[in-house]
């Protein structure tokens, strides 16, 4: 039977600790900014919607609510695509083919607000399309 020391013991309690936390940041997408070029902010793409970090945090996404995250190689960006429905000014974007068309062309300056809409609410409002919640986006007039 292998004898632990204190030492070994703090060692083996880190590793656990760094562990747990990097499961828990990955569940609330806090990613490391560990590939952030040099005087660069990260910025983040919510299904196509450019957005800085501060905004991105706000929205305040779980877990469940994202499909896919990738980092950029080439520029300070986590992309983000979520399973919400998006809805701008109003109107349910429906497909992938009208959000990037519609999202991807809005400036950060030009968003008033930006709130998801939990699921419960999101049915009441969408029915079916709204089923795994809503990022509501309004722009400014």
């Amino acid at each position: 039977m292998v004898l632990f020391t204190e030492k070994m013991k703090k060692v083996m309690f880190i590793l656990t600790m760094v562990s747990l936390m990097t499961q828990v940041y990955a569940q609330n997408i806090h990613l490391s900014n560990s590939h952030n070029l040099p005087n660069k902010p990260t910025s983040y793409i919510v299904d196509y919607l450019r957005i800085d970090s501060i905004t991105f945090f706000s929205i305040g996404l779980q877990k469940s609510d994202i499909k896919k995250v990738r980092a950029s190689s080439q520029e300070p960006v986590i992309v983000v695509t979520t399973n919400l429905a998006v809805v701008l000014n109003g109107e349910l974007l429906s497909t992938t083919k009208e959000k990037k068309s519609r999202l991807s062309t809005i400036n950060l300056d030009n968003i008033e607000s930006i709130m998801k809409i939990e699921k419960e609410q999101s049915i009441e409002l969408y029915g079916n399309k709204g089923k795994n919640g809503v990022l509501f986006i309004k722009s400014k007039p």
